[in-house]
């Protein structure tokens, strides 16, 4: 098999959206990712890189994209790389395509800018990624997850005690090299990304198993359930940072905001148990698993903050 490696041109555009249709998303749900661009993802970050690898008839079969950001861990911030929109062809994999970018990243993009704890964000389910990382560096593995909070719902005010400690956060590392309109920050502190700019998720089916519960889970819990979203339906979300155990009170003015700007949908990530997930998660609709790949040593006791970008 004839496959090279080569950096983005937009004369790959079609095969790339060829690509994004062959791959399925999700399993109940079935998700297209939606995208103005194929950078649109990437342009947030002042420093990047993009591999895409082509085959013998110059379609891209494999993408990756690396972007230079920072993290926090246990205090120390440093700066950190991180990959995304990792994906092979369903045709061309087990094939030595996703090792051969994954060690392309380390052997120019990581090593040129002298990145030497790297990451990425995945789906507790996506073992795919994580046998391919691990194939080319040890990896550890750190666990959060996503709750998704409709923007029309509101949070009741309630005490949190703290008896969990607060160990995952996320913020806008380099703020002033983002451009302004991709955020806000409120008074309270809370700010919140606008990652629809990078991306949109349509629902192309629900499984009818899952639209039966959906209609139960309406019946049993509006409150909750009222606005789930519908096959068909196109997502913009937003993502939330700078939470932490004293502002998150704050939690419905974010959500006012969004849903005067006809956002549908704030995606919060958090540890299960933590103050945050036990503020939220009765008025979230879903949650999902989640972990943070590192190729450094990492282990769920560390306090850990990731750029909301990577999300």
């Amino acid at each position: 098999m004839n496959v090279r490696l080569v950096s983005y041109d937009p004369k790959y555009d079609a095969s790339l959206r060829a690509l994004e249709l062959a791959i399925v998303q999700g399993r109940s749900i079935k998700l297209e990712i939606l995208k103005d661009h194929f950078l649109s993802r990437t342009t947030v970050y002042k420093t990047y890189h993009t591999c895409l690898a082509v085959d013998e008839n110059e379609k891209a079969i494999g993408t990756a994209i690396g972007a230079k950001t920072e993290m926090i861990v246990n205090g120390d911030r440093f700066p950190s790389g991180v990959c995304y929109d990792v994906k092979v062809h369903p045709l061309y994999r087990k094939k030595g395509v996703g090792k051969l970018m994954a060690k392309h990243f380390y052997q120019t993009f990581f090593k040129e800018h002298g990145l030497t704890r790297n990451f990425i964000t995945l789906k507790l389910s996506n073992h795919p990624v994580i046998r391919l990382v691990s194939a080319v560096h040890k990896i550890w593995l750190y666990e959060f997850v996503y709750l998704t909070l409709p923007t029309k719902a509101r949070v009741p005010q309630q005490r949190q005690a703290n008896e969990h400690p607060f160990l995952f956060s996320i913020t806008l590392f380099q703020e002033e090299t983002v451009d302004p309109s991709y955020y806000t920050v409120l008074p309270n502190g809370l700010g919140y990304f606008y990652t629809y700019k990078m991306y949109r998720l349509a629902i192309t089916h629900i499984h009818p198993v899952l639209k039966w519960g959906l209609r139960i889970g309406q019946l049993l819990q509006p409150a909750r359930y009222a606005h789930a979203p519908q096959e068909g339906d196109t997502l913009r979300f937003a993502c939330l940072y700078n939470h932490d155990a004293q502002n998150i009170k704050g939690i419905n003015d974010v959500l006012e905001e969004l849903e005067h700007q006809a956002i549908n949908y704030l995606l919060v990530g958090c540890r299960k148990g933590d103050v945050i997930y036990r503020a939220l998660e009765k008025q979230s609709i879903n949650t999902y698993g989640y972990y943070v790949l590192a190729d450094f040593p990492l282990n769920k006791k560390d306090k850990v903050t990731i750029d909301v970008r990577c999300l």
